[in-house]
């Protein structure tokens, strides 16, 4: 609607504004007469009348999808049938308005140079539709693209939230199964853990992201899965700034760095060892980060496909601000860390 309203705005100021300078300079010539005013509505009706119908016919026609000489040609074409059909209108009517005073003869050069007098103010409202049809065709482009890129980030992002679920209840199950024979009232215990977090797991299904406390509290739940089979193993520390308790995260992020933690330290140590989980923001980011007990060995630093989907999700979510680093923290430790934008509302 706006469009459209611009449209008319722009075609009826611009003819007025060229009829009315045409006026003008007929009446410094051979003085004013109120016939200069009919003559210049009558040309502007007329103008207007063609450039509408030019628009509907390229609309119709999809002249911009034409190959180029084609597109030129019939541009052209139009450009010079507009402009025969204005000086037909126009030379009867200077002939019978200025009657003794029209003392050129009609010939070709008078009708050649009527003919690029009037191409003039044509070939720009031309031009000046052309860009903006052009310019209608790149933005709804640009959205087309816009919309089809968001529809691959959300299929993405749902595929590598299908791939962390299995990760997920694979490694909870590894850690019941160990306790089936050993101690089958643990193994009970279990199951029950399992059970609440795979109903967690369930209600954030279908969300982009989280907040950092929910996000904790399925962490506590895992932990204490996981401290039923490595018993005095594995211990933790939880020391996330209140501050960003409802900061946003993707569902499982701290999960899968606390999962790596027990798989590459605690499972491989034969002594405690002790889980840190710690969270603050600095300058509307948010750093996290998992320090475990170990060594970063060559083979590890691929990560695995846990903290490879983390990270592909981090990217979809928030572009290139967030990221995921693995390193060494010192000859015992590893330290992963998280680093985020801050935000409080959920991504739908």
């Amino acid at each position: 609607m706006l469009r459209k309203h611009m449209y008319w705005v722009l075609t009826l100021s611009g003819w007025f504004a060229w009829m009315l300078n045409e006026a003008v300079l007929y009446t410094n010539q051979y003085g004013w007469h109120w016939a200069w005013l009919y003559a210049s509505i009558a040309n502007i009706s007329l103008a207007i009348l063609l450039t509408h119908q030019y628009k509907h016919i390229t609309k119709r026609y999809a002249w911009q999808d034409l190959p180029l000489i084609q597109m030129i040609r019939n541009h052209f074409f139009a450009l010079c049938f507009m402009a025969t059909c204005l000086v037909a209108l126009n030379l009867p009517i200077d002939q019978y308005l200025l009657g003794e005073n029209f003392e050129v003869q009609i010939s070709p050069f008078i009708i050649t140079q009527y003919l690029f007098n009037f191409m003039k103010p044509l070939a720009i409202w031309m031009l000046i539709y052309f860009f903006f049809q052009y310019s209608k065709k790149q933005l709804e482009m640009e959205r087309e693209n816009n919309q089809l890129e968001r529809a691959i980030q959300e299929t993405e992002g749902k595929v590598l939230r299908a791939q962390m679920n299995p990760h997920f209840v694979f490694n909870a199950l590894n850690s019941i199964r160990a306790l089936i024979t050993e101690d089958p009232s643990k193994a009970k215990k279990g199951i029950n853990q399992l059970s609440k977090l795979l109903r967690s797991s369930l209600l954030t299904e279908r969300k982009k992201t989280i907040s950092i406390a929910e996000e904790l509290d399925t962490i506590l739940d895992y932990l204490h899965l996981e401290k039923i089979r490595y018993e005095e193993r594995l211990t933790w520390k939880i020391d996330v700034s209140k501050e960003i308790h409802q900061a946003q995260i993707p569902p499982m992020l701290l999960q899968t760095l606390v999962e790596n933690a027990i798989k590459h330290g605690i499972a491989h140590s034969a002594k405690e060892g002790l889980i840190q989980i710690t969270g603050e923001m600095a300058s509307e980011m948010i750093h996290l980060q998992v320090i475990n007990p170990g060594h970063l060995k060559d083979k590890e630093e691929s990560t695995g496909i846990g903290l490879v989907n983390s990270q592909n999700r981090l990217s979809l979510l928030f572009g290139e601000t967030a990221h995921i680093d693995l390193k060494p923290l010192d000859k015992n430790r590893v330290l992963a860390s998280v680093t985020i934008p801050y935000l409080v509302e959920t991504i739908a």
